[in-house]
């Protein structure tokens, strides 16, 4: 089936990543629905329509996606965007504290796809893209649960894609870098920091906001999924960081793994034993 997609959703839409992916899609002749926690269902804002939804609720899911299709009689597209970051040592983050995460970035995700496939199942046509992280391809010091979670994400969007093939659904990755959003305003620290670890989590989360900070808005993320939308057969994976950033997976992928910690490490001021 060569349908190209119209009716295109993005979670997380009230900023950042999310709202830039909806602006741009807009601009390119979509219609475009986002969703956030706070948003009043059926406003408008920047051009596209705005769905009260907390992905982490599956009812609140379910109600959103049904008001969006008898609105519209079908979806085209999901982008699961809506995500949370988490900066802290493994020792001292709580269960609440990763669960919380991983009801986010995980959770959310199933929880979305599982009220969208069926009705892309039925129109034998869709797009699902899930938005990971480069950190979900390697494990970063003081952001293990983060980086985990998207970890969890890549391999559920694996799987994804070889069941959905058969009903005409393409499925696929987006691994961003560092853009210059919200994150670090937004970003969860652990509650209860064991003081063995402060200096060395305070300098690798002033390391991480340093690099936000510097790093581009977020706009090229929309044009990306412009193209991903465009291609009747997308690639599974779509890197959107630095040149550094894409560098790093290779020596990932080559070096020997002690000598690429000792890189990761070196990076974010940690002396290795």
């Amino acid at each position: 089936m060569n349908s190209k997609p119209h009716i295109i959703l993005v979670t997380g839409a009230s900023s950042g990543i999310g709202e830039s992916i909806a602006k741009v899609l807009v601009s390119k002749g979509y219609s475009v629905f986002g969703t956030s926690r706070k948003a009043t269902t059926g406003s408008l804002v920047n051009g596209f329509t705005m769905i009260q939804m907390d992905v982490n609720n599956e009812s609140s899911v379910k109600s959103g996606i049904e008001w969006l299709v008898s609105k519209t009689g079908k979806i085209d597209a999901i982008i699961n965007n809506a995500g949370l970051g988490m900066l802290g040592p493994i020792e001292s983050i709580s269960d609440e504290e990763a669960k919380d995460i991983f009801q986010t970035n995980v959770f959310g995700v199933l929880n979305v796809c599982r009220n969208v496939i069926p009705h892309m199942r039925q129109q034998q046509f869709g797009y699902v893209i899930n938005i990971t992280s480069i950190a979900g391809m390697m494990g970063l010091p003081y952001r293990g649960i983060y980086s985990s979670s998207k970890f969890a994400v890549e391999g559920i969007t694996e799987s994804m894609s070889q069941e959905l093939q058969q009903f005409g659904i393409r499925v696929c990755l987006i691994e961003p870098g560092d853009f210059r959003t919200s994150i670090n305003q937004n970003r969860k620290v652990v509650k209860h920091l064991d003081p063995v670890y402060a200096v060395q989590c305070d300098e690798a989360q002033r390391r991480v906001n340093e690099e936000v900070l510097a790093s581009p808005t977020p706009e090229y993320m929309g044009y990306l999924v412009h193209r991903i939308l465009q291609k009747n057969k997308p690639r599974l994976r779509y890197r959107a960081a630095n040149v550094f950033q894409r560098f790093s997976l290779t020596l990932k992928r080559v070096l020997p793994s002690r000598w690429f910690e000792s890189l990761v490490m070196n990076h974010y001021g940690m002396k290795k034993i």
